[in-house]
């Protein structure tokens, strides 16, 4: 897909300029991670499972990586926007106990609420709700 194809080359060049666990690099393959996502929400779910699985990896990897550094309290957002867009995907793979536990463990972190991130988090939880209105049917 053309944004995949168009930010590959830019995030190999952080993450061989700065090294792959660099926050800065960590932090620029979240923000692809989330226009993949944004790109994936127009297409059919077969078109959109690559992508969205792309980004799930990526995501994953990064938060392994912010975890790691040992400093919770400095990238706790970027632990909280992580762990939303992980979210995001549990919801739209229709797995609501894994987004369940991602939102619980989100809400343990203080977001100022009139954040972007805390936009997104009442996004997740909106969208969790409507799963499970769904699930019970």
């Amino acid at each position: 897909h053309m944004l995949w194809t168009f930010f590959l080359p830019a995030l190999q060049t952080y993450k061989s300029e700065l090294g792959e666990r660099h926050p800065v690099t960590l932090r620029n393959v979240s923000n692809v991670s989330v226009l993949l996502l944004e790109e994936a929400e127009g297409l059919t779910k077969s078109e959109a499972k690559p992508i969205i699985d792309a980004a799930k990896y990526e995501m994953e990897s990064a938060l392994g990586a912010f975890l790691s550094l040992n400093d919770s309290w400095g990238y706790r957002f970027d632990v909280a926007s992580l762990k939303t867009n992980l979210g995001l995907v549990a919801v739209w793979q229709g797995k609501p106990k894994k987004a369940r536990k991602l939102l619980k463990q989100i809400n343990d972190i203080e977001v100022p609420e009139d954040s972007l991130l805390a936009k997104r988090i009442a996004t997740l939880e909106m969208l969790l709700e409507k799963l499970d209105k769904e699930k019970k049917k």
